[in-house]
């Protein structure tokens, strides 16, 4: 598939988003006159808490390639402000390691690659699972005739084999289409994912409604358009949520709003 190129992003701190402050909407945000036909999710955080299993599988990777790397909590969620594993690892070969030997693109890959393969493997042995309620989300939405969608920096492999081991189904059975970031030229921040999944399910920006768990994820969606539903996972609490247009604080249907309930027909 050709990757979707859109203008260069701001990526600052605030990664160009008006950061005006306001208090988060309530009940009210979403009207009934919505017509949300598409609920779209990010991956990881958001369908299920793999954070941690990542983080591992990124210390096994320097370990097994013998270098003096190792990325505790608070680094790590510095680092999840940066989209994508080898992004994640030139970035802090850069930025923490100055005065340290610059890796290689085939260097980085390599251990990217290592990574990936411990992450798999504890995925494979039931270590990460989905977060509760998303499965009864899925199975609710699929049954009110809501398309769905996944929008996420990941890799496809990442998501085929989380999903299959938890929901005992292949991901093209669940979801419509599935954006990952080896699709498209700029990774979250940047609102190339959701406008892939916008272009190949020849939806409206206000026919969705997107699900978050983290700033980045929040800023991509709002930059497609698209409203922003954020339910924070272990490492994005204190993120910066001033531009969603809704807050969860559990994906279990019966925490949901009545008037979010009401208006995706759950």
């Amino acid at each position: 598939m050709k990757r979707v190129v859109v203008d260069k992003l701001n990526t600052n701190s605030d990664y160009g988003v008006d950061m005006k402050k306001r208090k988060l909407k309530k009940e009210d945000i979403l009207s009934e006159r919505t017509g949300i036909q598409c609920l779209i999710f990010d991956f990881d955080g958001t369908l299920a808490e793999t954070e941690e299993a990542h983080r591992n599988a990124f210390n096994k990777a320097f370990n097994s390639n013998k270098m003096n790397w190792y990325w505790d909590q608070h680094i790590y969620k510095k680092l999840l402000q940066v989209a994508g594993g080898k992004e994640r690892i030139e970035f802090y070969n850069k930025s923490f390691l100055s005065r340290s030997k610059q890796l290689s693109r085939k260097d980085i890959e390599e251990i990217h690659f290592q990574k990936t393969k411990f992450y798999l493997q504890s995925v494979s042995q039931g270590f990460v699972q989905l977060r509760p309620g998303i499965s009864e989300f899925l199975e609710k939405a699929k049954y009110n005739k809501k398309k769905l969608a996944i929008s996420t920096s990941t890799s496809r492999d990442n998501v085929t084999l989380l999903l299959r081991s938890c929901l005992k189904e292949n991901p093209e059975d669940v979801f419509s289409f599935i954006s990952t970031g080896d699709l498209v030229e700029k990774k979250k921040p940047s609102p190339d994912l959701y406008k892939l999944v916008l272009a190949e399910m020849n939806l409206m920006p206000e026919e969705c409604l997107a699900f978050e768990d983290s700033r980045i994820g929040l800023v991509s969606a709002k930059r497609a358009n698209i409203k922003t539903a954020v339910n924070p996972s272990q490492y994005s609490m204190e993120d910066n949520f001033d531009e969603a247009d809704y807050f969860l604080t559990s994906f279990l249907l019966e925490q949901f709003p009545k008037s979010l309930r009401r208006i995706l027909s759950l």
